[in-house]
C-alpha cells in the first residue's frame, strides 16, 4: 500500500499505517494507493519511506525495473 503524511513522506507498505514510517516523523497518515509494490521489500522487509520531492530519484533509476517505474507513474501522475 502507499501512504502519505501532510510533511510529504510516502511510505510505501505491506501493512495498513496510521502514523508515518519515516524515522522521527510520528504524523498521522493517508492512503494513497492499496496498490503493493513489492520490488521495495528487497530493501527493507517492512517497506520503504521516501520524501516526495524524492521520487523522481525512482525514475531516473536505471537499476530500477520498468514495472516499479509505471507502477510509481500510474499513483503519482505529475512524475515525468
Amino acid at each position: 500500500m502507499i501512504f502519505e503524511c501532510p510533511s510529504g513522506h510516502i511510505c510505501f507498505s505491506k501493512d495498513e499505517l496510521t502514523i508515518c514510517g519515516m524515522r522521527g516523523c510520528n504524523k498521522q497518515i493517508d492512503m494513497l494507493s492499496p496498490d503493493d509494490i513489492k520490488w521495495f521489500y528487497k530493501i527493507n522487509k517492512n517497506g520503504l519511506c521516501i520524501t516526495r520531492t524524492d521520487l523522481h530519484m525512482i525514475i531516473e533509476d536505471p537499476n530500477m525495473p520498468n514495472d516499479v517505474k509505471k507502477q510509481i507513474q500510474k499513483v503519482f501522475t505529475n512524475i515525468p
